[in-house]
């Protein structure tokens, strides 16, 4: 069994790496040691906030707060996590606070988060693409299909 910042660490680099799920189970992992650690909670919002589990993000950077007020990372996941959610007026709230206790690290999150979720966007609108792209040349496949079966029981059926 190794530390919570072992668990931490692990966790952030696969982050980092855009494994997201293996990251989730490590910073679960940290939490198994220290149920309130305020590093472990963030990160789990973080990777959450980018699974795409917002409520469940915004629970875990609320208790991170709760350990500590003044963690701009989780002032700012938060504020991120309510931004996705459309929430406007909570993310300007969460922002304006993080900005307060930090701005060039809570600018610095923001733009990151940001940039990390429009790159995760472009990267799922482009394997809808793909799929309609596939989908539209099965289509094309079964209309000829259909076409030629047809011609061919016409040539057989009694006019």
């Amino acid at each position: 069994m190794g530390s919570v910042d072992d668990y931490i660490s692990q966790a952030t680099d696969l982050l980092n790496k855009d494994d997201i799920a293996a990251a989730i189970l490590m910073y679960r992992e940290a939490l198994k040691i220290d149920p309130k650690d305020p590093t472990a909670l963030t990160g789990l919002g973080t990777a959450l906030n980018e699974s795409g589990e917002l409520e469940s993000a915004i629970d875990c950077f609320n208790k991170a707060l709760e350990a500590d007020p003044d963690d701009v990372i989780a002032r700012s996941g938060l504020g991120v996590a309510y931004e996705k959610k459309g929430n406007t007026s909570r993310a300007m709230r969460e922002y304006r606070s993080a900005l307060s206790l930090d701005e060039e690290t809570a600018f610095l999150h923001i733009a990151y988060a940001r940039d990390r979720y429009e790159k995760s966007l472009l990267k799922e609108k482009e394997e809808l693409e793909s799929k309609a792209k596939a989908l539209e040349e099965l289509i094309g496949r079964y209309v000829s299909t259909i076409k030629a079966v047809d011609r061919s029981i016409a040539k057989f059926s009694p006019k």
